[in-house]
């Protein structure tokens, strides 16, 4: 297992590390750390884009972090949590998800399944220091598959002095008896810059407020009220090697990501009472489980001019799943295989990317950038399921942007993008055979940003984004099990595209903020996948859902206002509003979010804040055809965060109960949510966060 590769590479690191430091200091009898200050700039890796675009800072990512990072980002409006169960959330910004938003950690595109509603982020969340998400289409800059939006996971700031860091942390969750390490340590001397993280975390089966569940309109129990085989773990490793002098700055980095987590019981195939009574371990995982293995390696260069600066991202990835359960046919004759039968599926997705960015400041008026793009990808498939094939798809891409200022106020941005793809997939016996497919498209962007003052701000932009099919979107033909359903695919889809319209205004004084964000989409070919109603002839396999293509419409907005009532009081409001329309069914696309709002009270003093929160989400029911309909809820959370200053140091204790009231909800965007299984319960979780 690369983990364990990994963690002798992280004590290989520490070891080292301390030497070196030890080295460059004074004895032991004189040794004394005078006070620093750690102070970076914080840049992201593209030029700024004309859409609505929320920075959220860690701390505010630390206050809400639930059980992954997506808990703590649907916490911003306009962005939501497409889960299953609580051990895989994947992003969705105003209700397009998958493989339409781009997830960069540490300047590399997050590469794995990420058309799986059961496949998540494989991301460390405790390894993220702050997060920018940009809200629509950003295709120019980050690519094709940045057609519904981008959430940029910034990379830590370097501090200025030479210095020894080190942050310990755990956390505690009672509704999954959850617990979870991180330690962290870097080391910062002269041009030099080391860091090393390990996470570990463990979960149970997880409390959900209901004694019964419904397949089929014939009701289960749910013993206990824990969902059985929820439990898992998982371990992330992250280092990081930096240099830089006036000119260059470099990063070299290596993550891996491991988890392995169950399936809920009856989440493959057909429900039987006898498979959901308690086994008496709440932390065993058994079959049908999945587990999966991220490994990165990145390099990242940045060149800088007096008016010429050029950065160069070169990243290698291997994403490795495996699901396994009982060994169960999908087709007549069938037999289990002699090694591994009950390996249902393997998927195993190998990228090679590159891009090459230069950016030239002409004058204090314009600047121009110019970006190539290069990424390649292997997948090989196993097991005794199909769900996809094996396939090769080749994506290069080439952008120019450019920026003018008039006066102090005003600034034009214009930008284009063309993109050529390529994709041929293997055959699969009789029933999916081969794809050879070459796509190529165009993108374009134009906007202004006008700010009368720092006080205020007006964004307009207009574009067409493009997006290249994927393969399960072109040659899917099998059971999916985690999300309880048939997927087929059409190998004649053509690319998404679509206009869009976004206009932004934000508004900062002293004890008022407001931002308001209103867009319309129109996108002449939209791919998504559809429920038909058919039920599917293979055994187990439910409804089939197939992939298609037709024009498509969304519009709505995010208002957020925060308000600052009396001395330390603020009162904080957040809404979004999506409604979507397929033009030829004149329905809902599928998986389209609810409206929501959010109310926060809270009070900020120095070193303490506290905060109360309801979170009211409406009915869903403007659905697709033989969508189910979801009603509405209300939940209530409360917590709050104190430090205590300590020498060279900060002791952090977070504490936050979510669904105070234990209510049982149903979530839109959940797959369980098929099976009216609703969502976790009431939740305490505690953090302590100790830095030096």
């Amino acid at each position: 297992m690369r983990i364990k590769q990994t963690i002798r590479l992280v004590l290989l690191f520490c070891f080292t590390s301390l030497n070196l430091y030890a080295q460059s200091v004074e004895p032991v009898d004189s040794f004394q750390l005078d006070e620093f200050v750690i102070t970076g700039v914080k840049k992201t890796t593209t030029d700024a884009v004309l859409l609505p675009v929320v920075n959220i800072p860690h701390e505010a990512l630390d206050l809400h972090m639930g059980h992954s990072l997506m808990d703590a980002l649907s916490h911003t409006e306009g962005v939501q949590s497409m889960d299953i169960g609580i051990g895989f959330s994947k992003p969705v910004i105003r209700g397009l998800g998958f493989q339409r938003i781009v997830v960069i950690d540490n300047e590399v595109k997050q590469e794995g399944q990420q058309w799986g509603a059961d496949h998540g982020l494989e991301i460390d969340a405790f390894n993220v220091e702050d997060v920018k998400v940009v809200k629509g289409p950003a295709s120019v800059i980050y690519g094709s598959d940045a057609m519904g939006g981008v959430i940029e996971l910034l990379p830590p700031p370097i501090p200025m002095n030479d210095t020894l860091l080190g942050e310990f942390l755990i956390q505690h969750q009672s509704v999954c008896s959850g617990f979870s390490g991180s330690v962290m340590m870097a080391v910062k001397r002269n041009k030099f810059y080391s860091q090393i993280r390990y996470t570990e975390r463990h979960w149970g089966d997880y409390r959900v407020p209901a004694d019964s569940f419904t397949y089929l309109s014939v009701r289960f129990p749910i013993t206990d009220s824990r969902l059985k085989n929820t439990a898992g773990k998982e371990r992330c490793a992250n280092i990081l090697f930096s240099f830089k002098n006036e000119r260059y700055e470099g990063r070299i980095g290596i993550t891996d990501s491991y988890q392995k987590s169950g399936f809920f019981s009856d989440a493959h195939g057909i429900p039987s009472s006898s498979n959901l009574g308690a086994d008496g371990n709440n932390w065993n995982i058994d079959l049908p489980y999945s587990s999966v293995n991220h490994l990165k390696i990145f390099s990242s260069n940045k060149w800088t001019f007096k008016s010429l600066q050029t950065s160069l991202v070169l990243a290698c990835q291997d994403n490795h799943r495996e699901e396994w359960s009982y060994f169960h046919t999908h087709s007549v004759g069938q037999f289990p295989p002699s090694v591994d039968p009950d390996k249902e599926l393997m998927l195993d997705l190998k990228t090679f990317s590159a891009n090459l960015k230069l950016k030239q400041y002409t004058s204090n008026i314009f600047s121009q950038s110019f970006g190539i793009s290069a990424s390649c990808q292997d997948n090989e498939i196993g097991g005794y399921g199909f769900l996809i094939p094996e396939y090769r798809r080749n994506e290069y891409g080439i952008y120019y942007l450019s920026n003018f200022k008039i006066g102090a106020s005003w600034e034009l941005n214009a930008s284009a993008r063309y993109d050529l793809g390529y994709i041929n997939t293997k055959s699969h016996g009789s029933d999916v055979s081969g794809v050879a497919r070459h796509f190529n498209d165009y993108s374009f962007a134009v906007g202004t940003t006008f700010s009368p003052d720092k006080e205020y701000e007006f964004r307009v932009s207009v574009g067409r984004a493009y997006r290249l099919p994927s393969a399960n979107e072109l040659t899917s033909n099998g059971v999916h099990h985690g999300a309880f359903r048939h997927e087929l695919g059409d190998e004649s889809l053509d690319g998404e595209k679509g206009l869009q319209f976004d206009l932004s205004y934000s508004l900062h004084k002293k004890r008022i903020e407001i931002s308001v964000s209103p867009f319309l989409s129109y996108y002449s070919h939209f791919i998504s996948l559809h429920p038909t109603g058919q039920w599917s002839m293979l055994p187990d396999a439910g409804q089939i859902y197939k992939y298609v293509d037709s024009p498509a419409s969304f519009y709505g907005g995010e208002l957020h206002v925060k308000v600052n009532m009396v001395r330390n009081f603020y009162y904080d409001f957040s809404g979004e509003y999506i409604y979507s329309m397929d033009l030829e069914s004149h329905t809902s696309t599928p998986f389209s979010p609810p409206a929501s709002m959010r109310n926060t009270l809270s009070w900020e003093c120095k070193q303490w804040q506290v905060y109360v929160e309801s979170h009211s989400v409406a009915p869903q029911k403007h659905v697709c055809h033989n969508e189910d309909e979801t009603p509405g809820y209300n939940l209530f959370n409360v917590g709050g965060k104190v430090d205590f200053p300590i020498k060279e140091g900060n002791l952090s204790l977070l504490v936050n109960a979510g669904n105070i009231f234990n209510t049982s909800y149903l979530n839109h965007l959940n797959f369980y949510r098929k099976i009216e299984l609703p969502e976790a319960g009431f939740d305490f979780q505690t953090t302590i966060r100790l830095t030096f």
